[in-house]
């Protein structure tokens, strides 16, 4: 049993690949049932919604504070990562803050624009990762 136990990841030294482990395990742990129930277009319970949401604006306000000039001194190929990643972490907070003020019953016309909103999220990831590679970081 010991020897297939489940694979130990290892936090990332770099800071950019930190503040990645960090958004990539939010979205995982913390709000894969709330974006589960926005893509299929189910009601939020405003209350819990609420709760996660200030929650998760914490951890995520304290990995754009990592990643301020201020904090973190980089070159150009990862600064301009850095300003994906913020662009990214502001657009998850939006879409979060969106979603819950429209849980009392979105019409179809919003439900396209979470929809959109979520794929654009997901390809500025994707764009990420391919930027990621390139600086050969240690978290992609």
């Amino acid at each position: 049993m010991g020897l297939f136990g489940r694979k130990k990841t290892e936090r990332p030294k770099s800071t950019l690949g930190l503040a990645l482990y960090q958004y990539d395990n939010i979205l995982q742990k913390d709000l894969k049932k709330v974006l589960d129930r926005i893509n299929t277009g189910r009601v939020l319970d405003k209350g819990k919604a609420v709760i996660i949401l200030e929650r998760t604006a914490e951890k995520l306000d304290g990995i754009l504070e990592d990643l301020s000039k201020d904090k973190l001194k980089v070159d150009y190929r990862s600064d301009k990562i850095r300003y994906k990643i913020i662009d990214m972490i502001n657009k998850l907070k939006n879409l979060l803050r969106e979603a819950v003020n429209n849980s009392s019953g979105a019409s179809g016309g919003e439900d396209k624009a979470v929809f959109s909103k979520l794929s654009e999220i997901k390809k500025i990831r994707d764009v990420i990762k391919n930027k990621m590679r390139d600086i050969e970081s240690d978290y992609i």
